[in-house]
């Protein structure tokens, strides 16, 4: 533990108290039933915005029933609060396995000239024939075995994740104090709500004026009548390009929030971010259509002039850089050790040699003995129920590469306040490498393993701003754990009951028709392994990166205009202007209205007001919508 975290051990003071509980039960039986609602809808969700309003209301009716609330404390509320914006639930995925049994895809796919549907074994989804799927309704008999496998192997997951989320935050805060900049929107949000400090309020209250006003004028007509006065989320540019650089992509971010999140984001990482990924997403994907059609025929051959960003970065994804993503993977994998690898050992060298670690949080070796425990009991369970996979398949992806990778996505929010875009389909790629080429057994390839790692960053990050609002990080845990299972729990009514309402995928929930019929697709591709991953698009990609990192950071080193987090950060995104003009703006501009010293001391209350602004628009626009789909007995 660093010296700095030793001397505020012992100041350290408790966030999470009855009425922290009581917010963070109501906000998930009260917010993520909307949430699923705004997803089904609008295809984003939205109710990770609106957290900040959450928070915001609750401080107030609490303050206004006359009671006080501390900093900690109210660090805490927000982060309950934040599980009311959790995503969709794990046991989505049956309304999806239903929906496949009777898609056009698992019908026109064949394995051994059987059609995918009728491959779908029971653990995952009741057979294509039965009734069950007439009832529309999760609760009934054909459903208990695979509800009972997803319980197990998500439960499984959240055990394997706290342990090493814990040794990660461990390494990264309390050894190396990774600054983890979007810790200070946390805590601003947490100093102003509970100090009210007039230096910084009118920062915030002017911030939150622009933020609400913007989110009214664009997001309440969009969810209550389906006008946009402006596209949201951004408004597709490709096809301006397109002569020019075809098969490339152009997007301008239409939400403000795109552009305040990115003020927190040092401005070195922004523009090496934009350039990688300027040369992935629209050089190179335009010279793989154009000029080296050979390297990527499938990709050159479904373009078509016209394709819009969405469409291109699906396509180019499947047909050209499904294997160079996994083997970046592998190379960030390995580089991340080799930039901690002394506080690795000595860490390892401590466990191993039985002296005692301090920690904040569980002790490095109980943080292991938890994740080792679960992700041992995982590979087992997984093991049992696909057989044919290798063993050593899942060993590795539990106990090295997902672990490692959590970490790395860890490093990356702690210097640059994002983590790495995780690359869909790792799983599957996995699969599809270390099996023979007759390998065709959907389970496979649809059923992911059990692993942790993916809340890694997010976590250290909230370990580190309850240290510098002198919070006991400690508590997370009980927020965690409680949120996570009673997420769950709300999720698997709330699907349920939309599903009961309307069939999913249908026109009253808009964005779950494309979204199942592409997960459709990506399955039968994998299953019938029609992709383009081979040793070849997996290893020269993951050399040439390994290459530029290690080079990289020798340059780096000596003080250089290079950031390696910000070349891996664009691999994986296509190109974001608005991380990079807010970066810009943060950097350059603002320093030079109100001075570095004072910017330096608001950004976090400005950022914090505009997020919590569009949570406002966000919010009553969400509710809005809810009430005028109910059915009314108005005028009797």
């Amino acid at each position: 533990m660093s010296s700095e975290i030793k001397s505020k051990a012992s100041t350290l003071k408790t966030g999470f108290t009855w009425r922290v509980l009581l917010v963070l039960v109501g906000t998930i039986l009260i917010f993520v039933p909307l949430n699923i609602y705004s997803s089904f809808l609008t295809g984003t969700v939205q109710g990770s915005v609106a957290v900040f309003f959450i928070t915001l209301l609750v401080v107030e009716l609490i303050k206004m029933s006359g009671l006080s609330l501390s900093k900690q404390e109210t660090l805490f509320l927000y982060y309950a609060a934040g599980w009311g914006g959790a995503s969709l639930p794990v046991f989505y995925v049956l309304i999806y396995r239903s929906y496949f049994v009777h898609s056009p895809f698992a019908w026109a796919y064949e394995v051994n000239g059987k059609p995918l549907a009728t491959l779908v074994p029971a653990w995952m989804a009741p057979p294509y024939n039965s009734p069950a799927y007439a009832l529309r309704t999760v609760f009934q008999g054909a459903f208990l075995v695979p509800l009972l496998v997803y319980s197990i192997s998500f439960t499984l997951s959240i055990i394997a994740d706290v342990g090493i989320s814990s040794f990660i935050a461990h390494i990264l805060v309390e050894e190396l104090n990774y600054p983890f900049p979007y810790a200070m929107i946390d805590t601003s949000m947490a100093t102003f709500l509970a100090e009210r400090e007039l230096s910084t309020a009118r920062y915030f209250i002017f911030s939150f004026m622009v933020g609400a006003i913007f989110g009214g004028l664009v997001y309440i007509p969009y969810i209550l009548f389906g006008s946009r006065l402006i596209p949201v989320p951004f408004a597709d540019a490709t096809t301006w390009i397109q002569e020019i650089l075809p098969g490339a992509v152009l997007a301008i971010p239409t939400t403000l929030s795109a552009y305040v999140g990115g003020m927190i984001m040092p401005f070195k990482a922004a523009i090496w971010m934009l350039i990688s990924s300027i040369i992935v997403w629209d050089i190179l994907n335009s010279l793989f259509v154009t000029t080296f059609r050979n390297f990527a025929p499938d990709w050159a051959r479904e373009y078509i002039k016209g394709m819009g960003l969405v469409a291109i970065q699906n396509r180019s994804y499947l047909r050209l850089w499904i294997g160079p993503q996994l083997g970046f993977s592998v190379a960030i994998v390995l580089y991340v050790i080799f930039r901690i690898r002394k506080t690795l050992w000595s860490i390892f060298s401590a466990i191993f040699s039985k002296k005692s670690s301090d920690s904040l949080l569980l002790s490095p070796k109980a943080s292991l003995l938890l994740f080792v425990t679960a992700s041992s009991l995982g590979i087992v369970f997984y093991h049992f129920l696909v057989p044919e996979i290798p063993i050593w398949l899942p060993i590795f992806s539990s106990f090295i590469f997902s672990p490692f990778l959590g970490m790395a996505s860890a490093v990356s929010q702690g210097e640059i306040g994002f983590g790495i875009p995780s690359s869909p389909h790792l799983w599957k790629s996995f699969v599809f490498l270390s099996t023979p080429s007759n390998f065709t057994l959907y389970q496979g390839f649809a059923f992911d393993l059990p692993a942790g790692g993916g809340s890694a960053p997010g976590f250290s990050q909230q370990v580190k701003a309850s240290l510098m609002t002198e919070a006991h990080p400690k508590d997370l845990f009980k927020i965690w754990l409680i949120g996570a299972f009673l997420s769950q729990m709300v999720g698997l009514l709330a699907v349920d009951f939309f599903w009961r309402v309307a069939p999913i995928p249908s026109s009253a929930y808009p964005t779950t028709v494309y979204g199942f019929l592409g997960s459709a697709f990506v399955d039968s591709m994998f299953t019938t392994r029609i992709v383009n991953i081979s040793f070849n698009t997996v290893i020269y990609p993951m050399l040439i990166l390994l290459l530029v990192l290690f080079v990289g950071n020798y340059v780096e080193s000596k003080g250089l205009f290079i950031s390696c987090i910000g070349i891996i950060f664009g691999l994986f995104s296509t190109p974001n202007l608005g991380l990079f003009i807010g970066s810009l703006i943060s950097a350059y501009l603002m320093p030079r209205f109100i001075g570095k010293e004072t910017w330096d001391k608001v950004k976090g209350f400005v950022i914090a007001g505009e997020i919590t602004g569009e949570g406002l628009a966000i919010s009553i626009g969400i509710g809005l919508g809810i009430l005028a789909k109910s059915a009314w007995i108005w005028p009797w």
